[in-house]
Parts: structure tokens; sequence; C-alpha cells
């Protein structure tokens, strides 16, 4: 190393590090991982739950509470889009929705609401929209892994 490349002294480390402004550092930012995954899933089967529990369409969500269409909003509740917290804030908010229970498992809270709604039911007494919720959900994960992947 030269002179001119020492500073008082010091010699600068050279580490193979993208830079920060280096479009590759945040497609590596970006990247989607298992753990992302998971509660891209999670967020996306609360979505539906509270979507059907509460007899709302994806368009009706998508229109009034994203401004987007309903194909964007079918890509979020999919995991083929990643979805923002203020994006799911405003939906929660506008719908009076508690957004703590975003941290808990969805299937606890649907077997909360059952219970709160229903009282105890025997399984050939469930309502139609348990079941659209749990079809729901198995169709998610079936494919969210894919989606969550696609390029």
């Amino acid at each position: 190393m030269t002179d001119e490349t020492k500073f008082n002294g010091w010699t600068p480390k050279i580490v193979n590090e993208t830079h920060r402004l280096d479009p590759k550092y945040w497609i590596r930012k970006k990247r989607r991982n298992e753990e992302n995954l998971v509660l891209a899933k999670m967020i996306a089967k609360h979505l539906i739950m509270h979507r059907i529990w509460n007899g709302l369409s994806q368009r009706k969500i998508a229109v009034e509470d994203l401004n987007v269409t309903h194909q964007q909003y079918q890509k979020i509740e999919s995991c083929r889009n990643s979805v923002f917290y203020v994006q799911v804030a405003r939906i929660f908010k506008n719908r009076k929705w508690n957004t703590e229970i975003l941290s808990s498992d969805p299937s606890i809270v649907l077997a909360e609401w059952l219970k709160n709604d229903y009282g105890n039911l025997e399984s050939w007494a469930l309502p139609d929209k348990y079941h659209k919720i749990i079809d729901a959900w198995k169709l998610l994960d079936l494919k969210a892994e894919k989606n969550y992947y696609k390029k």
C-alpha cells in the first residue's frame, strides 16, 4: 500500500461488502426467507379469517380500505405480494378490528370467535363461514411457499 492510501498511520480495511447505494445491496435486503414466509402466512390467514367472518369480499377491502384493485389484494392474501404494516393497520382501523390479534395464532383466534359467537358446537353444526375459512387456509398452505418465492 502506498503512503497516499494511509490515513495518519491507519490503513483502511477492504471488505468484500456491497455498498449501501449499490442496487445489489437492496436486493439482498429484500430477500425472502422462511422466517418472513411464516409471518406472511400468518398475516394472510388473519386477513382471510377477518374478511370471511365479517362477510366481506376481497374487492370491498381492496377498494374501500387500500385503494387498490382486488387482484392486488388477492396477491396479498395468497402471499404473492408482500403486505406492509401500514396496509394491514389501515384495514384494521377502517374496520375497527383489534390489531393486537395479529400476534396471535389465527386458529386459536378462530376457536375463540366460534366459542364466543356460537357457544359449544358439535363439529357437524359449525357455521359455513368456519368451513370457508379453513378451506381458504388449506389452499394458502398449499400454495404460499410457491407464491412467496416466485420471481
